[in-house]
């Protein structure tokens, strides 16, 4: 249950991390073992009158709170606060698979919400644990820019929005594309954000941004070798950008031929 509480937000800028190197594709289960009590889930952002009666319920243990919170899950059955630590309360009293189908409605409910990639976080733990990837950009695109807050406050769902806009508004930019990409990005889909991606390469082929961009979903969902090729074209498109400079950022976590194997 440690990812339930310990999610760290990923700054957009400059993002260089440790990469989770599995790839395994099916959804570890929670499982029990609160022992310092249920780690209470309130995060901003989702309507709710229900904070109080959560905190309370919590405040029981794990079965009496699991118990405390059903009826409550059953009348708010779209209230992602409710929703989050019903699930959490199951995963402590050991109900693996009731807690999944209680995250699973608190990431729907909370799409534009912390609670999305919480769940997301929690369900997939294969993947790079520190939130979504991040939409990497220095230009002044106004829905661009607008796009990247709205990420970087957890509000997913109104970034792929302003990026989806900025897309059909600018179809033969690269940055306006890959962030539509970028946003569409889901733990449990893949295929949504690769699939629109993957031909940017085609179409861009000496695009650095998308590039990186394609390097960094690969890297954040597993998929070293694959990342690694991809950061290293990023970085032969222009080695001194603030991307050429993440991307041998990189290459150097990902322990391929960084900075020092670049210069030799």
């Amino acid at each position: 249950m440690r990812a339930i509480v310990a999610v760290v937000a990923v700054a957009a800028a400059g993002v260089v991390a440790g990469v989770v190197y599995a790839t395994r594709q099916d959804p570890a289960q929670p499982t029990a073992g609160c022992k310092d009590g249920i780690p209470a889930g309130i995060y901003p952002g989702a309507s709710t009158k229900n904070v109080a009666a959560v905190r309370k319920a919590l405040a029981e243990g794990p079965h009496r709170a699991a118990r405390a919170l059903e009826g409550l899950a059953n009348e708010q059955p779209k209230d992602p606060v409710v929703q989050f630590n019903y699930g959490t309360a199951l995963a402590c009293a050991g109900f693996s698979t009731e807690a999944v189908q209680a995250f699973r409605k608190a990431k729907k409910y909370g799409r534009d919400t912390r609670y999305r990639v919480v769940v997301d976080n929690l369900l997939h733990p294969q993947y790079f644990k520190d939130g979504y990837p991040p939409f990497q950009y220095s230009g002044r695109d106004p829905l661009l820019i607008e796009g990247q807050v709205a990420q970087r406050n957890d509000h997913n769902e109104t970034a792929e929005r302003l990026w989806s806009r900025a897309a059909e508004l600018h179809p033969d930019d690269p940055d306006a594309q890959v962030a539509a990409a970028i946003g569409r990005f889901d733990m449990s889909d893949l295929n949504a954000s690769f699939s629109r991606l993957g031909p940017l390469v085609k179409r861009f082929p000496k695009s650095q941004t998308v590039r990186f961009h394609l390097g960094l979903l690969l890297a954040w969902t597993g998929q070293r070798t694959l990342a690694v090729k991809e950061f290293k074209v990023a970085r032969e498109l222009g080695a001194t950008t603030a991307l050429g400079k993440d991307a041998d950022a990189f290459l150097v976590q990902l322990g391929s031929s960084g900075t020092q194997g670049s210069k030799r």
